[in-house]
């Protein structure tokens, strides 16, 4: 009987989203070998990170959403285990001056920040859910200050990139709930004057500078950086069908930097060409145009926050990447979803669709 269940679970599965998925994740490892090779330590990795990705979208998908839903207890416990996980965060070893990894033993590491993202979506979804009816001040207030707590310790590792996200989120969140744009603008200005406050009484002094330095370079867009430089010089040679795998000279030479990780895009068009970014550009919305056609047969409010909210979060990602890749803003770290190298994106991804996939079998 179970057995039953489990197998009709599978055939309702969306098929264009998984599709989507897998597409571009084997673009990704496809960019990976022509970087690196197939025997290098980033292909392997992102390969197990990918088999275990898929192990999660597939059975992740089986669990119930309705546990986050009707209960506020799990949402609420896996939202402050990420807070403890950021703070244990920022007394780890510096990889490259930021605090991002929790390094466990057997040498496996992963970065909190995308833990908690998932996890603010689940209990902001909660959260705004059971509040829906109020859509007043203290919503927007208490709502705040659990948002604020996640954005200003991933703020002081300091993942600028990631603290924008949750902001997104947090916004998208108010965004649905209706409120009016005087109440939207008094959020904004309750939270920034709270992360200037404490930032200047709370954070390290080379925190300081680095925040310092990040926002400078909003005002030098006209002085391209080496990085972004080397990006638009990679998508510029690919042309339309790209040198070929393994061919990308900026990628493969590491004159193109953080080719696997930040820049990863340019390294894919470099090797595969402007048809390749097409592609990706329409796999792309081919997920969104799900997401959103689940969020409209969705049944509840808690599923229609959850949605909107992963959206905003899905969508910033995208779209910052291709603006770090094209000059356009400043570089953040953000990874592009299933394309960048990383483990801990890439499940986080995919608990996130997994819950998507639940929320849209027990909408048909």
């Amino acid at each position: 009987m179970e057995l039953r269940k489990i197998s009709k679970n599978f055939t309702k599965f969306d098929l264009p989203l998984f599709a989507a998925i897998l597409s571009l994740s084997i673009f990704s490892l496809l960019n990976l070998a022509g970087i690196s090779g197939v025997e290098s330590a980033f292909f392997k990795k992102q390969l197990i990170f990918f088999i275990i990705g898929i192990v999660v979208l597939l059975f992740g998908s089986l669990i119930d959403y309705r546990i986050f839903k009707n209960y506020s207890l799990p949402s609420t416990i896996f939202f402050i285990t990420s807070i403890l996980l950021l703070v244990m965060t920022l007394q780890a070893a510096p990889v490259r001056g930021v605090t991002a990894w929790l390094h466990l033993p057997f040498g496996i590491s992963f970065e909190t920040s995308e833990l908690v993202k998932l996890a603010m979506i689940l209990f902001l979804a909660r959260y705004f859910s059971s509040r829906a009816h109020l859509n007043n001040i203290s919503v927007i207030l208490i709502s705040g200050v659990y948002a604020f707590a996640a954005i200003f310790l991933v703020f002081s590792q300091p993942d600028f990139g990631s603290a924008i996200i949750l902001f997104f989120i947090w916004l998208g969140g108010l965004f649905l709930l209706g409120l009016t744009k005087k109440q939207v603008l008094i959020a904004i200005i309750f939270l920034i004057i709270i992360s200037l406050v404490l930032g200047t009484f709370i954070l390290e002094s080379y925190q300081k500078s680095r925040i310092t330095s990040f926002l400078d370079s909003f005002s030098s867009q006209g002085r391209e950086s080496y990085n972004v430089l080397q990006a638009k010089v990679a998508i510029g040679s690919g042309g339309l069908l790209g040198l070929g795998l393994g061919n990308g000279s900026q990628a493969k030479f590491g004159i193109l930097p953080e080719a696997t990780t930040d820049f990863a895009l340019a390294a894919l068009v470099e090797q595969f060409g402007f048809l390749a970014l097409i592609i990706v550009l329409i796999l792309y919305f081919l997920i969104l145009s799900r997401l959103f056609y689940i969020a409209a047969r969705a049944r509840d409010s808690f599923s229609k926050f959850f949605i909107f909210m992963f959206l905003v979060y899905f969508f910033s990602h995208i779209v910052i990447n291709f603006g770090m890749n094209l000059g356009l803003v400043p570089v953040t770290g953000l990874p592009l979803p299933f394309i960048s190298y990383g483990g801990s994106f890439l499940i986080s991804l995919m608990i996130g669709f997994s819950i998507l996939e639940n929320i849209r079998a027990r909408s048909l």
